[in-house]
């Protein structure tokens, strides 16, 4: 009987210890970055993250603040294989790099959409810092002030 006991508590010992390092191990993804955090229309934000989902980054609105655009310009090159198209790539040490250029002034931010097929419309999102988009500076504008264009006489 001691030795059934013993057994069991030995089990149930070695199914604990993996249950908890299963459920201290974090997810690898982290949230991307977006550089630099303030750019003017016209300029290139560049998006670093070390997952790659197949998909890419969203763009959305930075809470009230009023939501810039910008075009995607570069994704990453992935090759999963022939014939096989990347659906949830993650290599140790690797870092995907996306390069969006700004099109209108907002506030925006990326969102990395991991698609869990195992959850009913499971989805995890992994978020950047926020981007401001400001607006160029015309030159011609310091030209019409200059000449006097600009001001409002009565």
């Amino acid at each position: 009987m001691k030795k059934i006991f013993a057994i069991i508590i030995s089990l149930l010992f070695v199914v604990s210890v993996f249950g908890v390092a299963s459920t201290m191990a974090g997810d690898p993804c982290s949230n991307p970055v977006a550089s630099p955090d303030v750019v003017k229309v016209g300029e290139l934000i560049t998006v670093t993250s070390t997952c790659y989902f197949g998909n890419d980054p969203i763009i959305i609105a930075d809470g009230d603040k009023p939501k810039g655009d910008a075009e995607l310009v570069s994704r990453p090159n992935v090759v999963a294989g022939i014939g096989l198209t990347p659906v949830d790539i993650l290599i140790e040490g690797n870092t995907y790099t996306w390069v969006y250029r700004a099109t209108a002034p907002g506030t925006i931010k990326f969102d990395l959409v991991r698609n869990t097929s195992f959850t009913v419309n499971g989805h995890t999102h992994f978020i950047s810092n926020p981007v401001t988009i400001t607006t160029n500076a015309y030159p011609m504008l310091k030209f019409m002030k200059i000449l006097g264009f600009g001001n409002e006489s009565a």
